[in-house]
């Protein structure tokens, strides 16, 4: 096997100043997107992201659909319909996103969700012309390529190899965030883990040979999820990948609030390898949607605490145009509230400095979320499934239940610079669930219909959308049978806050 011997500028350039990295999901393959101008939207997003004073973004990765068609003039991949109009008239998106970037200063990598499953819209129809590629049957009606065979390795291949050879982009990411299910036999996905790691590898050969012929580097980076257990869970060998220098770049994880970026430390010493955790804030953490800046502060500061590189957000980016939601007549609009708050965090969460002395909420995971199912069948990313919560609780008072909270802030150290610390618990009991409403704690379900989330199109105009808490709550007299202890020392009796009003910070 051949040894990888990195340049001093292969080495140069992963060490370049990497803030905030913004993984930029275009959504430009949705229909009439072709019916705006492109520079107008690489505008909005350019300003969004760098329009306020102290914005930490320094990379973005643009992610244009699911590997399926091309919006550039690719002569391997179909081109999508909705960008033909772009391309007949000179205009190609890739080109303009990479030099829009630079007059700004800003890295850009192309990401490729390389097995995202059949995706919008005109699925796979090379797995028509080659059914041997993929999966003998679909999976949650959407059709994949099996890793397993080396012609559908070599066909994704081709595709990055064709835009890393057309294309300026100073990185290319791999995200198995996107792929996780990547072999037809899904409980033996671990065996078959050396084919991932042979894609990886050839992937490191093809783009060291590109740029050794452009004179530049090309960094390499992949996404993965956010402990090594669950790399495992998915057949993605990282500690191999490591070893043999496959990697510039690991970005740890999904909709998560918690990375082990420990361990992936202790994996990478000696190597250079950055390490980048990420949120996402539109499959979140389950009861946790779109929270407030003060979760996403505590989110950031337990990262940089625990050793991280930079930050990485998914799903943190404008729509300049209305977004179709399938099966509806309608569009789906982002609150602007929602965009504050990402535009906020864009100028904080780039530096244990900017964030230190503020506000913050420290929280603790719960499984699922954003769609995804709490325990998976089939694959581990975006499950959340080792999260500690929910929780069951004892009756028995002498049977503690112990949960962990990250906590990123030294509160020891500044302790004449905070003024309060409050503990938050949020207790569910499907037992309470026929009680009237004046006999539990809070009244009944919570619900927010407020501004603070999403809108659709309805017959009366914009309407929000409802969003139902995730707890049932709990009979009143519960909380005296409650005892709380941090760090060993028993608090005082618990405080019932009755909320008509989400109250922040807190998961809904």
């Amino acid at each position: 096997m051949q040894k990888i011997v990195l340049s001093r500028q292969h080495i140069e350039a992963l060490n370049r100043r990497r803030r905030v990295i913004v993984n930029l999901d275009t959504n430009w393959g949705l229909p009439g997107v072709e019916d705006h101008d492109a520079q107008d939207i690489i505008d909005f997003n350019m300003e969004f992201f760098m329009g306020l004073e102290g914005s930490q973004v320094d990379s973005i990765w643009w992610a244009w659909g699911e590997m399926n068609y091309g919006p550039w003039p690719s002569k391997i991949l179909p081109v999508n319909h909705e960008y033909q109009k772009w391309l007949k008239r000179g205009v190609d998106p890739l080109r303009m996103g990479i030099e829009e970037g630079r007059k700004r200063g800003l890295e850009a990598f192309m990401t490729f969700r390389i097995n995202g499953g059949e995706g919008y819209p005109a699925g796979y129809p090379v797995l028509d012309e080659n059914p041997g590629w993929g999966f003998p049957e679909p999976v949650w009606q959407t059709r994949r390529f099996n890793f397993a065979i080396k012609e559908a390795r070599d066909y994704k291949l081709s595709i990055i190899r064709e835009v890393a050879e057309n294309y300026d982009f100073d990185g290319i990411e791999i995200d198995w965030r996107c792929g996780p299910m990547n072999f037809p036999d899904l409980m033996r996905v671990w065996e078959n883990r050396e084919h991932l790691t042979e894609f990886m590898r050839s992937v490191r050969m093809m783009l060291l040979e590109v740029g050794k012929k452009k004179g530049k580097p090309i960094l390499l980076a992949a996404r993965v999820p956010e402990n090594i257990e669950g790399c495992h869970y998915d057949g993605l060998d990282v500690e191999k990948w490591v070893e043999e220098n496959l990697v510039d770049i690991l970005a740890l994880g999904c909709h998560n609030f918690e990375v082990d970026i420990k361990a992936f430390r202790l994996m990478t010493l000696g190597k250079e390898i950055k390490l980048y955790p990420s949120t996402d804030d539109h499959h979140p953490s389950s009861g946790y949607e779109h929270p407030p800046i003060e979760v996403f502060r505590g989110v950031f500061a337990n990262f940089w605490n625990q050793g991280a590189d930079g930050m990485y957000t998914f799903n943190f980016y404008p729509l300049p145009y209305e977004v179709p939601v399938p099966g509806l007549s309608h569009g789906l609009f982002p609150s602007s509230k929602i965009w504050a708050v990402h535009r906020q965090a864009y100028c904080e969460m780039g530096s244990p400095e900017t964030l230190r002395f503020k506000d913050k909420v420290f929280v603790t995971q719960r499984r699922g979320g954003g769609q995804w199912a709490p325990v998976s069948e089939f694959f581990y990313a975006n499950s959340n499934c080792f999260a500690q919560l929910p929780k069951e609780l004892s009756n028995d008072k002498n049977d503690e239940t112990y949960i962990h909270i990250p906590v990123g802030d030294d509160v020891n150290k500044y302790k004449d610079r905070i003024k309060s610390i409050e503990l938050r618990v949020l207790l569910s009991d499907p037992e309470a669930a026929g009680l009237p409403a004046d006999e539990r704690i809070c009244g009944g379900l919570v619900k927010i219909t407020a501004e603070d989330v999403y809108f659709v199109k309805g017959e009366s105009g914009l309407e929000p959308v409802e969003i139902r808490n995730l707890a049932e709550p709990p009979a009143r007299g519960l909380e005296n049978n409650l005892r709380t202890r941090m760090n060993g020392i028993i608090l005082g009796r618990p405080a019932i806050r009755e909320r008509p009003e989400p109250l922040k910070g807190i998961p809904e």
